[in-house]
C-alpha cells in the first residue's frame, strides 16, 4: 500500500474506533465514503499512468472516487439536517457516477469531457462546503471550516494537473479530510458534554432555588452562552398577555416597549402547538419587527415553558448572527424549557403558599382578639399574638402546653379549656374566666386533612368596654324623659323606651309594638305626609309638632325631632327619633295667652271707661270684647230704669230674631226670683233656668240658640242690668269663663255707676244753672 492508500485506510479504522462510541447516521456515511474512496485509490494501485490501466478499472476508480464524493456531500447534508438536497445528490450522484464510467471505458482522451467530469464533482464538494459553512456559521468551530476546505482539495488523478501540484499534496489532503471528519464528531461531542453540563446546572440550581427570578436568571445566561445568543429573555402568561419576568442582553428602550405585549400570531402557534419555532426578524409581524431590528436581532429562537397541565411562558432567544440548529439543540431547548416550566411553575406555586402561610400568619397575629386553637387534649396548638403579649409569654412556652398549664385561675375555676362552654361551636358572651371583666367567645372545630383529630378554634374579644357603654347608653335610653322610638317607613315600631310607653298610656311594649304607628299613634295623616317629605328632603326634622293618639283615645301634642337610616341604595329603612309631650305646655301657652287677651280686654275697657264718660259707647265696647273673647255669635246688655223692674236694651250684637226684637224692652215685675236675688247669682246658666221667674226663662232663651250664658250686673241695691252672649254651637262655658264674665259684669257696674252719677251730677249742676239763672231775673224783676 501506498501512502495515499495507509492513510485512506487508517482514516477509515479511525472512524470505525470513532462509530463505536458515536453511532451518528452521518459518521456512518462518511465510514461508507471512506471505503469507496480507499477502493477509487486501491484500484489504481501500482500505476504512475493512467493509461498503462485497463479502461474499466480506470472506470471503476472514477466511479468509487465520485461515489466517495457524494457519500461525503451525503453525510454534510445529513450533519445539517438538509434532508432536502439528499434526493438531488443522489439523482445527481447516479448521472455523475455513470458519466464518470462512461467517460473512461468510451472517451478516455477527451479533454471536454473531463474538464466536465472534474467541474461535475468539484461542484458536488462545493455545495456540500457551503452548506457545511452556513450552517456552522458563527459558530467558531475550526473542523467545520477544515472540512469544507478538505472537500475542496480531493480531486482525480489528471497529469495536465496534479503534476503540478506539490509532492504529497493528494495525502495532505486525504489526511486533513480524515482528521476534519474526526474533529467535527469531537466538537459534536463537545456540544453535547456542554448541553450536559448546561442540564447539570440547570438542575442544581432549580434544586436550590428558593426563588423562581434568581433560578431564572442563572438558567438564562447559561443557554445564552451554550446556544451563542446575544439575549435571553423569558415571558410569562397573565391572561390574555405576556410580561418579562427575566432578561438577559436587552435594551431598556425594548423593556419599555415591549415588556407587557398581547399574544400575537407567533406567540399563539408556539404556545398551542407546544414546539420551538426560529423565526426570523423579516418574518416578524410587524408590530414587533421593528423593535427586534433596533436591537440588531437576525432570528429569534421561540421556545414553550411547558407546566405540569399546559404552557405558563416562553423562552425567548435572541441571535444577532446567523444561526443554524440540529434537532439535537431543538430538542436540548425543549427539553430545558420543559424543565425549567415545570421549576417555575413549582417554584411560583412554592411561592404562592409561602406567601399565602406568611399572609395568614400576618393576618393571624395582626387580630386584636384573643384566638386561642388546641386540639382534643386541651393542648394549645397555636395562639395570636395578641394573647401571647396578654399572658407575657413567648410561642414556644404556649404552644404545646395544655390550656390549663398557660392560662390564668385568676377569675374563676375551669377544667380542660375556659373557653369551651359544653357546646362545639356558636357564641358565648359573659365574663371571662382567665382575664376578668366581660368577653364574647367564637367557638368552631376543625378537622386536619387526612386526620381524624378535632380541634377547636376560640376566638376571645374583650367586650367590657362596649358593656359599660351599652350599659350607659341603655339607661340613658331608659330613663331619659323624652319619648325614643325606632320605627320603619311602613309604620312598624321596633324598639321604645318606658317614657314613650307612658307618653301614649300604654303598659306593655309588645301591645304597643303590635300596633301601625301612622294608622293608629298619629291622629294626622296629613302631619304625617308632611314629616315624610321632609324627612326625605332633609334626611331629618327638628321640632316638628306632632298630634298623637292615646290608648284611651285622647289627642295629645308632641314635638318631634328625628331623622332617617338610608341603605345602600338611599332608601330610608327607620326613623328614630325623640317624642316630647308638649301637651302641658300648650294648654299653659293658651292660658297665657286667653289671660293676656281677657286682660287686653279689660285694659281697653277700663280706657274707655276712664275717657268717655258715653255710657253706649262703653256698652258697645264691651259688648263687642266680650263676644271676642269667648267666641260667641249674638248678645245684649240691658239695664234697667229707676223703678228697677223695666229693663231697655242699651246694646247689641247679631241678633236678628224676632223674640230678641219683641224683648227691646222688658218688665220684670217679680224680678229675678228669690234664689238669685237672695245669693247674689252673678253668673246666670242653665242650671238656674228652674229656679227663675217664667218671664225671665223666657227672655233668657229668646234667641234660641244653642249655648248662652248671662251675667247679672248688680249695683249697691239691686241688679242694675244683664249682659249675655250665645253661640249657635253647643259649647261649654268654663269656670274661668265664667269669672271672666264675673270680672267684666263687675267692672261694668262700677262704670255705670260712674257714668249715672256723673249724669246726676250734670243734671243737678245744670238745675242749679237754672235756679240762678231764675233767681238773678226775679231780683231784676
Amino acid at each position: 500500500l501506498v501512502a495515499q492508500e495507509s492513510a485512506a485506510l487508517i482514516v477509515l479504522a479511525a472512524s470505525l474506533l470513532v462509530f463505536r462510541t458515536f453511532r451518528e447516521r452521518y459518521l456512518l456515511i462518511w465510514i461508507l465514503g471512506w471505503l469507496a474512496y480507499f477502493i477509487s485509490r486501491w484500484t489504481v494501485h501500482g500505476s504512475l499512468e493512467s493509461d498503462s490501466l485497463p479502461r474499466y478499472l480506470t472506470a471503476i476508480s472514477h466511479a468509487e472516487f465520485i461515489l466517495a464524493v457524494c457519500l461525503f456531500a451525503a453525510a454534510v447534508f445529513v450533519y445539517t439536517n438538509a434532508r432536502d438536497f439528499l434526493l438531488p445528490l443522489l439523482l445527481t450522484s447516479i448521472g455523475v457516477i455513470a458519466y464518470a464510467a462512461a467517460r473512461a471505458l468510451l472517451w478516455p482522451d477527451s479533454v471536454t469531457l473531463r474538464v466536465a467530469l472534474e467541474i461535475a464533482y468539484r461542484l458536488i464538494a462545493l455545495t456540500a462546503s457551503l452548506q457545511l459553512i452556513r450552517f456552522r456559521w458563527a459558530r467558531w468551530e475550526i473542523g467545520a471550516w477544515l472540512l469544507s476546505l478538505s472537500l475542496l482539495l480531493q480531486h482525480l488523478k489528471w497529469a495536465p494537473i496534479t503534476d503540478h501540484l506539490p509532492p504529497g499534496f493528494s495525502l495532505m489532503g486525504s489526511m486533513m479530510l480524515g482528521l476534519s471528519m474526526l474533529l467535527v464528531v469531537f466538537d459534536d461531542y463537545k456540544l453535547r458534554t456542554r448541553r450536559l453540563g448546561v442540564v447539570n446546572a440547570l438542575t442544581t440550581t432549580i434544586t436550590r432555588a428558593q426563588q423562581h427570578g434568581p433560578m431564572m436568571a442563572t438558567a438564562l445566561e447559561e443557554l445564552k452562552r451554550l446556544m451563542h445568543a446575544s439575549a435571553a429573555w423569558i415571558r410569562l402568561l397573565e391572561g390574555d398577555r405576556t410580561v418579562i419576568a427575566q432578561q438577559i442582553g436587552l435594551s431598556q428602550e425594548y423593556l419599555r416597549e415591549r415588556n407587557a405585549v398581547k399574544l400575537d400570531d407567533n406567540l399563539e402557534q408556539v404556545l398551542r402547538e407546544g414546539t420551538t419555532k426560529v423565526m426570523k426578524t423579516s418574518a416578524a409581524t410587524e408590530d414587533i419587527q421593528p423593535c427586534l431590528k433596533a436591537e440588531r436581532f437576525h432570528h429569534v429562537v421561540l421556545v414553550p415553558l411547558l407546566g405540569k397541565k399546559s404552557a405558563i411562558g416562553i423562552l425567548v432567544l435572541g441571535s444577532r448572527h446567523r444561526l443554524s440548529y440540529t434537532p439535537d439543540e431543538i430538542e436540548f431547548l425543549t427539553t430545558s424549557a420543559h424543565q425549567l416550566g415545570l421549576a417555575i411553575e413549582n417554584l411560583r406555586l412554592v411561592e404562592q403558599i409561602l406567601r399565602s402561610q406568611r399572609q395568614w400568619a400576618n393576618t393571624f397575629d395582626s387580630i386584636h382578639d384573643f384566638v386561642l386553637v388546641h386540639d382534643a387534649e386541651f393542648r394549645v396548638v397555636k395562639a395570636n399574638r395578641a394573647i401571647l403579649q396578654r399572658l407575657e409569654r413567648a410561642p414556644a412556652d404556649v404552644v404545646g402546653n395544655l390550656c390549663e398549664a398557660v392560662l390564668p385561675r385568676n377569675y374563676g375555676q375551669w377544667s380542660g379549656c375556659p373557653y369551651c362552654h359544653g357546646s362545639d361551636e356558636g357564641f358565648y358572651e359573659g365574663t371571662d374566666p382567665c382575664f376578668g371583666g366581660f368577653s364574647m367567645i367564637s367557638t368552631s372545630s376543625y378537622m386536619e386533612q387526612g386526620s381524624k383529630q378535632k380541634g377547636t378554634i376560640h376566638v376571645v374579644r374583650d367586650t367590657t368596654d362596649r358593656r359599660i357603654a351599652e350599659e350607659k347608653y341603655r339607661l340613658l335610653f331608659e330613663q331619659v324623659q323624652e319619648g325614643v322610638f325606632v320605627a320603619t317607613p311602613e309604620g312598624k315600631l321596633l324598639d321604645c323606651n318606658d317614657a314613650f310607653l307612658r307618653m301614649l298610656g300604654y303598659t306593655s311594649r309588645e301591645e304597643l309594638m303590635a300596633l301601625n304607628v301612622d294608622a293608629e299613634l298619629y291622629a294626622s295623616r296629613e302631619q304625617r305626609e308632611v314629616f315624610r317629605r321632609e324627612v326625605e328632603l332633609h334626611n331629618y326634622v327638628r321640632n316638628f309638632e306632632v298630634t298623637l293618639r292615646r290608648k284611651d283615645g285622647a289627642l295629645l301634642s308632641a314635638m318631634e325631632s328625628s331623622f332617617a337610616t338610608r341603605n345602600a341604595e338611599g332608601k330610608i329603612e327607620r326613623y328614630q327619633g325623640f317624642l316630647l309631650d308638649i301637651t302641658e305646655k300648650k294648654r299653659a301657652e293658651e292660658e297665657i295667652r286667653r289671660r293676656n287677651r281677657e286682660l287686653n280686654a279689660l285694659n281697653a275697657m277700663a280706657v274707655i271707661a276712664t275717657q268717655s264718660f258715653d255710657l253706649d259707647e262703653i256698652l258697645n265696647l264691651t259688648l263687642r270684647q266680650v263676644i271676642s273673647l269667648l267666641g260667641a255669635e249674638t248678645g245684649s246688655i240691658y239695664l234697667s230704669d229707676s223703678d228697677e223692674k223695666t229693663f231697655r236694651r242699651r246694646a247689641g250684637w247679631g241678633q236678628r230674631s224676632a223674640e230678641r226684637a219683641r224683648f227691646s224692652e222688658v218688665k220684670f215685675p217679680d224680678g229675678f226670683g228669690d234664689l238669685v236675688t237672695r245669693s247674689r247669682t252673678e253668673v246666670i246658666t242653665a242650671e238656674y233656668l228652674p229656679h227663675l221667674p217664667p218671664l225671665v226663662a223666657e227672655f233668657i232663651r229668646a234667641d234660641g240658640l244653642l249655648s248662652w250664658i248671662w251675667v247679672l250686673l248688680w249695683g249697691k241695691d239691686g241688679p242694675m242690668g244683664i249682659m249675655g252672649i250665645s253661640s249657635r254651637e253647643t259649647r261649654e262655658y268654663t269656670s274661668n269663663d265664667e269669672n271672666l264674665l264675673v270680672a267684666i259684669g263687675r267692672q261694668l257696674s262700677t262704670t255705670i255707676e260712674k257714668v249715672r252719677l256723673y249724669e246726676e251730677t250734670c243734671r243737678a249742676y245744670e238745675d242749679l244753672r237754672h235756679t240762678q239763672e231764675q233767681l238773678l231775673q226775679s231780683e231784676k224783676m
